[in-house]
């Protein structure tokens, strides 16, 4: 059984500009992430030099990914609150960057120092919960915090829809700076400082090159070839090992493999990784399934993205009331039953042509699986860690869950372009759709691509399954919570 819960409100007088500022931030990142997207037509309409623009994207991710774990050590030995300084400054300065670009190079350039602000800015907020919060309270930020998130996926393209009829694309990027002002005004002052105990970081410059490496060919995954996973898996596979024989090596590796590997995080991590790679990586083409083999309007597909955040949001809340009454480590197990199904029942509607109000619960109930481990995971996670590792631990968990979404995400792809190229020769029409510049589909290309969807769920499910036996190995090899996350 779980510890007794305390009562404590994270919005109390205490806390609440705190958890203000926190919300804030998972706010500005999640739209940063969502919003962009909704305004490329009108950012390559105007800037021109189109061959670029996939690299608003692109650049932004690698510099993020990387910034997320190089700024564990940083907030470790400078404090929270130092970094988040920098941090939310950088974000603000980047932003208004991206607005007042005069070409495509200068976005981009802009764009890549946005992803180095927001990683770090990232990090320094999911290590403060840690810090700043007792286990039970933490469960309540971290379901705020993914009510946030689950808001801003259905409201970022609508704000950034706004701001480019208002305005034009550059108030898309605008928008961050209003929000992220008050979020640096509530917590300057609130956040932790440097602990008395910390010592002094190195700067792990050969660690940040093959975490670089790694992160640039999990990229090129993403175009979806079977060609550019294999390239993808082996150049991620050599920087991976030269990590591996690189770390032990040097006093202050940039992750320590122990972060990672060891019997107190190795289980959080699989799980975690099983759950969200598992889920992200199908649920990027949902759309294009509903649009292209469902039949259903534009309208119909991209509002599929809300039965997943849904059920996500609903885990989240429910998980963290379920840990005042079990452990988080059973929670953890109670997720992870409720994914399988989740995965059983969309397999069940894609290969066996079931309604579609399968599909969207199922949907709905995997992301029920999903909020409930992730959530929980990372509660479990900064329990088990103490406060001068939690900048290290917290972002080294964020690093392996991301790469993990980035080949999933390249995996499904692989499998639909490869089972339409084999089937129909035509591989094209489905990167128009993906691009949205095809609004009908051959039925062939259809039924190729509905198969290759549905050898995608066969993946996930075995995915689903397997984190069954990792949440019930979490629960075997429970840990003691650390005093200083207590």
């Amino acid at each position: 059984m779980a510890p007794p819960p305390t009562n404590e409100s994270i919005f109390s007088p205490d806390t609440r500009g705190l958890t203000i500022a926190i919300m804030a931030c998972v706010g500005i990142i999640a739209y940063n992430n969502l919003a962009v997207a909704a305004a490329l037509p009108e950012v390559g309409s105007d800037l021109g030099n189109v061959a670029l623009l996939p690299w608003t994207i692109s650049a932004e991710l690698l510099t993020s990914g990387v910034a997320i774990l190089a700024a564990g050590p940083l907030v470790d030995s400078l404090g929270p609150r130092r970094v988040f300084r920098w941090s939310v400054v950088a974000f603000i300065l980047t932003s208004l960057a991206c607005g007042m670009a005069p070409s495509m190079a200068g976005l981009v350039g802009a764009r890549a120092l946005q992803g180095i602000a927001a990683g770090l800015l990232f990090t320094v907020t999911m290590t403060v919960i840690g810090l700043s919060y007792t286990a039970d309270s933490r469960a309540r930020v971290f379901a705020a915090n993914s009510i946030v998130w689950g808001l801003m996926s259905v409201a970022g393209p609508s704000v950034a829809a706004v701001m480019v009829a208002v305005i034009d694309w550059r108030g898309v990027f605008f928008f961050n700076v209003p929000v992220a002002l008050v979020a640096a005004m509530l917590a300057w002052k609130l956040l932790p400082d440097r602990p008395e105990d910390a010592g002094r970081q190195g700067f792990d410059m050969r660690g940040i090159a093959l975490v670089t490496m790694v992160s640039a060919a999990g990229l090129a995954v993403v175009e979806g070839s079977v060609a550019a996973v294999v390239v993808g898996a082996i150049v991620s596979l050599a920087g991976l090992v030269g990590y591996v024989v690189h770390a032990p090596r040097v006093d202050d590796p940039l992750m320590r493999l122990e972060h990672v590997w060891g019997s107190r995080y190795r289980s959080i991590h699989s799980t975690s990784m099983l759950a969200v790679g598992g889920t992200l990586g199908f649920h990027a083409f949902i759309p294009v399934y509903l649009k292209a083999v469902e039949g259903t309007s534009t309208t119909v597909a991209a509002f599929s993205v809300v039965y997943l955040s849904a059920g996500w949001t609903t885990g989240a809340v429910s998980s963290s009331r379920a840990q005042r009454i079990f452990s988080r480590e059973r929670v953890v197990l109670f997720g992870s039953l409720f994914l399988a199904p989740g995965f059983y029942g969309v397999a069940a509607a894609v290969i066996g042509n079931a309604p579609l109000w399968l599909l969207y619960v199922s949907l709905a109930i995997a992301g029920l699986g999903v909020g409930t481990i992730s959530t929980t995971g990372v509660n479990i996670l900064q329990e088990r860690t103490l406060a001068q590792e939690m900048g290290r631990v917290s972002a080294a968990h964020q690093f392996v869950r991301t790469l993990m979404i980035t080949y999933s995400v390249g995996i499904v792809g692989a499998l639909i372009l490869t089972t339409v190229d084999r089937r129909t020769g035509d591989v094209e029409a489905v990167r128009e759709l993906l691009g949205g510049d095809a609004d009908t589909v051959d039925p062939a290309i259809a039924d190729a691509l509905g198969a290759g969807f549905g050898y995608a769920m066969i993946a996930a499910c075995i995915a689903a399954t397997l984190c069954v036996p990792s949440a019930l190995r979490l629960v075997r090899t429970r840990h003691n919570a650390l005093t200083s996350a207590a």
